[in-house]
């Protein structure tokens, strides 16, 4: 039997197909790239925003179209959220499985539908040198414009000896870097006694001996300036990068949005940041566009996008959700969509510039590269502060390590440069 995964969205939809995939590799099925024909076709899919949905539908629809006869099974945020809102689908081959155990109700379902008896692995097999690992499940933080407190409802984090169990496994098998995601990572630990965030990354780094770590996404309102002097305070094993999701620059717009900060206090935990580690790398996202956002509204986000000197910026035009507050208020002040693309394309160009200044910022400066692919002769990988290198490397075999490379020119898009001794 022949399967296709097709993973959107977030880590935790990526960490969460990782399990799968391992676990139809285990019970001989044959994976194959979701282009290809397939007997099954998995979409893990993602409800953040409009356009994911679109991509949702539009790989249902491929899915369909490359074989007829196939069934698609859509787990996922999308499959909620549909569920949620009594959407019936006309096409009887594409079946929601829209249960919190994704996975366990995959298993099932090949069970009933098929007779294979799937198991889980305890951990999924690596097929690369970094890896997600998932220790948080779930968001009761209710942002005015996100679905997701209400598709991935109560928080559950794993026990720390388990992503311990996980870690060392994925470290024997040869994996570099692991990066720790959750739905909001930042609650980890706030359904155990006595256990934070900061405290698994020193078990962490306390237990293994090269794997470096990265954090996938914080939100302001749930760490301080203790989480951040313990976190450099781990050495060079914490890769310092920080995605730190901003949303707006505005404070009118950030109380609408309930995001339970003001522009100072993001302010503060950024420049406290640097003060500890003058080289790390703040990412950010950022909403335009959201209804009622005025001109100052918007220019108060580009000052202090410059302000902030970001190191990469995701930039989203607003997309309302059915069933958030955004929602209702986008009928009555939504702002035309010529002017929300207006301000897309202004931001996305300062983040550009941004971008460009902080990689050019490391010419001359040796970075730690972990080559993850090789193409046409050139290596290409992340740095500990997520900057993407391109390195020569004639016979690939760099891939799965991390090397120290002489940066000698950058621009938006990343650097490049020459491995040197270490």
């Amino acid at each position: 039997m022949r399967v296709g995964v097709k993973t959107l969205g977030c880590k935790v939809n990526q960490a969460e197909s990782d399990l799968l995939l391992s676990a139809f590799r285990e019970a001989g099925l044959e994976v194959v790239d979701f282009e290809e024909i397939a007997d099954c076709y998995v979409i893990n899919s993602c409800a953040v925003t409009g356009e994911a949905e679109r991509k949702t539908r539009q790989y249902v629809r491929r899915a369909l179209r490359r074989n007829p006869e196939a069934l698609v099974l859509l787990i996922g945020c999308c499959a909620k959220a549909w569920q949620r809102r009594g959407y019936r689908l006309s096409e009887e081959r594409v079946v929601l499985l829209a249960s919190d155990q994704k996975e366990q109700e995959i298993c099932r379902f090949f069970a009933e539908h098929w007779g294979i008896a799937l198991s889980l692995p305890p951990f999924p097999l690596p097929s690369r040198s970094r890896a997600w690992v998932k220790v948080e499940d779930g968001c009761d933080h209710f942002c005015s414009f996100c679905l997701v407190p209400y598709l991935r409802e109560g928080v559950k984090s794993r026990s720390p000896e388990d992503i311990l169990r996980e870690v060392q496994y994925l470290e024997a098998q040869g994996v570099r870097e692991v990066v720790l995601c959750g739905t909001n990572l930042g609650y980890f630990g706030r359904d155990l006694q006595s256990v934070t965030l900061i405290d698994l990354l020193e078990l962490l780094v306390q237990n293994t001996r090269d794997v470096r770590f990265r954090l996938s996404s914080l939100e302001p309102y749930l760490f301080s300036r203790d989480f951040l002097r313990r976190f450099f305070a781990l050495g060079t094993r914490i890769c310092p990068h920080l995605h730190l999701p901003l949303q707006s620059g505005s404070d009118r717009i950030l109380a609408k949005m309930s995001r339970g900060y003001s522009s100072k206090e993001y302010e503060v935990l950024v420049t406290t940041a640097r003060a500890l580690c003058p080289h790390v790398a703040i990412t950010t996202d950022v909403i335009v566009g959201f209804p009622g956002e005025e001109e100052e509204d918007f220019e108060a986000t580009v000052r202090f996008c410059q302000t902030m000197g970001f190191s990469r910026m995701h930039v989203f035009a607003f997309s309302p959700r059915s069933g958030t507050a955004a929602f209702e208020w986008e009928k009555r002040e939504g702002i035309p969509k010529p002017e929300k693309e207006r301000r897309v394309r202004r931001l996305i160009e300062v983040g550009r510039e941004l971008s460009r200044r902080y990689h050019q910022s490391f010419v001359g400066k040796r970075l730690e590269v972990l080559v993850e692919s090789c193409e046409n002769g050139v290596g290409v990988g992340h740095s500990e502060n997520y900057i993407v290198v391109r390195v020569e490397n004639p016979q690939g075999t760099w891939i799965g390590k991390i090397l120290p490379v002489l940066v000698e020119g950058a621009d938006d898009t990343g650097a490049w440069g020459r491995v040197v001794a270490e």
